[in-house]
């Protein structure tokens, strides 16, 4: 009875130990994209570009993140964050263009000339 107990304690703190992911679903609007993504809390914690253009679904295993959007004209998103959790089945973030922030990348700088 103890060796099952004992057994069954050290897969809950295995189980605890090695985190859950969280899935998020990161959308744009319009559609297509490019999605950059960082955890929150750590000065380690870079920015990433997610594998896909939006809709991205992502596992990510940060208690938080901030994420933006680029579409291929340069307009960008404003950053949003959220908290996460392994409580939640998944979260979902919409990012739409901000007018008010400038333009970024190959649009930007063909704008200029």
């Amino acid at each position: 009875m103890r060796r099952n107990f004992a057994v069954a304690a050290l897969v809950l703190c295995a189980a605890l130990a090695t985190g859950c992911a969280t899935r998020v679903r990161i959308e744009s609007e319009p559609a297509g994209a490019m999605i950059r993504y960082r955890g929150e809390g750590r000065a380690t914690f870079r920015w990433k570009t997610a594998p896909t253009a939006a809709p991205a679904d992502l596992k990510l295993y940060y208690g938080r993140i901030s994420a933006y959007a680029i579409w291929p004209d340069g307009t960008v998103s404003e950053k949003k964050t959220l908290s996460l959790s392994a409580l939640r089945p998944e979260e979902k973030i919409v990012l739409r263009p901000d007018p008010s922030l400038p333009k970024r990348g190959g649009a930007a700088a063909q704008a200029g000339k």
